[in-house]
Formats: C-alpha cells, structure tokens, sequence
C-alpha cells in the first residue's frame, strides 16, 4: 500500500513538473511567436493578422539592412577582441605570482558591477576627454563602438576563461615539461587548447551582448554608425508597423540560426560550461 502511495505521488510530482516546464517555454517562447505573427498583417498591427501577407517583409528599408550588418560586423569583432585580451588576462590571474591579483581581476570585472546606461555615460565622458587630448575621434565611428562594446563585454570573456583554466589540473603543465616542451610550447599546444570551452562560451556571450545592447550604444552610435537594437528601439517609439516587427522577426531568425550552428558543431552545453 505504502509502495502505491508514493508511487502515485512521484508520478503526480513527475507530471506537475512536465507541466510546470512546458508552461516555463511556453512563457518564455510566446512573446517571441507573437512578434513573428504580427509581422505578418499587410498594413495594421493585429494579432493575429486577418490579411496575411508578406509585404512588410518585401518593404524593410535599406537602413534596417545595414544597421543589421553593421551590428553584426561589430558583434564578430568585439568577440574576436575580447578573447584576445581575455586569454592572456586569464593565464596572468591563474598561473602567474603577480602581486594584487585579487584587486586587478575585480577591476576587469567592474563593468559587470554597473548597470549598462551608467557605463555608457562614464565611456562617452571618456572619449570626450580623449577627443579633446588627441583629436582622436571616437563618439559616432565604428572604433569607439568596438573600443565600448570590448569594455562592456570584456567580463563575459574573462569570468568562462578563467574558470575552465582554474579548472586544468597542474599535471598538463608537468607531463608537457617531461616530455621537454617549454613553457610557450605548452601554453599554445596545450593550454589553449583545452582553454577552448571556456573562450568559446566567453566569445559567445560577447557577441550576443554586443549584438543586443542599447544602453552603452545609444550614447555612442551617432546619427550615422546606429545598431541595430537601437533601430529597432528608435522606430518602436516613433511607428508601430508591420516592417518593424518584420525587421524583428529577422533579427530573431539569425539568432536562432546562430544557436543551431553552435549546437551543431559545439554544442551548447560545452558553450555553457564553466569548466
């Protein structure tokens, strides 16, 4: 008898968690799905539409195409970059002596300890500073949104590196050495490599939070190098028209195809991992 009753009662738990997970996706997947629907209407924004039609996505301006470009240049490069100065970051806080190591890694971790829009009134202050110094221009070029998106993202590189290097035992260091690589040999031919997941998922995130953000870039695009968020930000506050949820629903699409591929050929759990 006691057997049944927690049989029953595991099978009830089981089922109201299968409920509870569906609902989770289907909350988090539904604003999504209505974004996709509605831009489908031909003129007006209705949901669901009662014309369906594909105009507003033959009607995307030009600027919503090289906004997206644009946005996706940079989300590439500032991936690219935060890596490069990430991985020696990483092996300089693990494996070297230095001195106020803890005080250094909290530093280039600082920009996860603001909200965005105060870091990008503090860079845009900033280059200020430095236009005026050098005559440098920063504020609306494509340089200073690589230079911003690599400060704001940097942490999301740095936090996955750090803790899969944490992570390799010393032996990989010892059992190179004994095999008589020297210790530049075994940092390209063996540290990094097993660095990989680390840098993978910190270049990941990288892209995406570049690839999404407003808050530093609305400071910092100018009238002519905008992003995409910020566009699809602007026109929201002007216009409510099927384009815009059309130029939406392309945005998503090439998220998810990023998604896909990483799965695909990495995996997200791997992305994800921390060590």
């Amino acid at each position: 008898m006691k057997n049944m009753i927690s049989r029953v009662v595991d099978a009830v738990l089981c089922g109201a968690a299968h409920a509870l997970t569906v609902l989770a996706v289907v909350f988090l997947v539904m604003p999504l799905f209505v974004v996709v629907i509605v831009s489908f209407n031909s003129t007006t924004v209705i949901f669901p539409p009662r014309d369906w039609s594909l105009v507003s996505y033959m009607q995307i301006p030009q600027v919503a195409v090289d906004t997206f470009l644009r946005s996706l240049v940079l989300g590439l490069c500032c991936a690219t970059l935060s890596a490069l100065l990430c991985v020696p970051a990483a092996i300089a806080m693990v494996k070297s002596n230095l001195r106020g190591k803890a005080l250094i890694e909290a530093a280039l971790r600082s920009p996860l300890q603001f909200p965005a829009i105060i870091l990008g009134v503090a860079i845009l202050q900033y280059f200020y500073f430095w236009q005026g110094a050098l005559a440098i221009p920063l504020v609306g070029t494509f340089m200073g949104l690589l230079i911003a998106h690599t400060i704001y993202t940097f942490p999301f590189v740095l936090v996955p590196t750090i803790a899969r290097l944490s992570a390799l035992s010393g032996q990989y260091d010892e059992a190179a050495a004994g095999l008589g690589a020297g210790p530049l040999t075994t940092l390209i031919r063996v540290i990094i490599p097993l660095m990989r997941p680390g840098i993978i998922a910190g270049m990941f995130m990288s892209f995406i939070m570049s690839f999404e953000d407003v808050a530093v870039t609305m400071f910092l695009a100018g009238s002519k190098m905008t992003t995409f968020p910020v566009y699809l930000f602007g026109s929201a506050e002007v216009s409510n028209t099927p384009g815009l949820y059309a130029v939406a629903s392309l945005g998503s699409l090439t998220a998810l195809i990023l998604v896909l591929l990483v799965e695909r050929f990495i995996g997200i759990r791997t992305v994800l991992s921390k060590g």
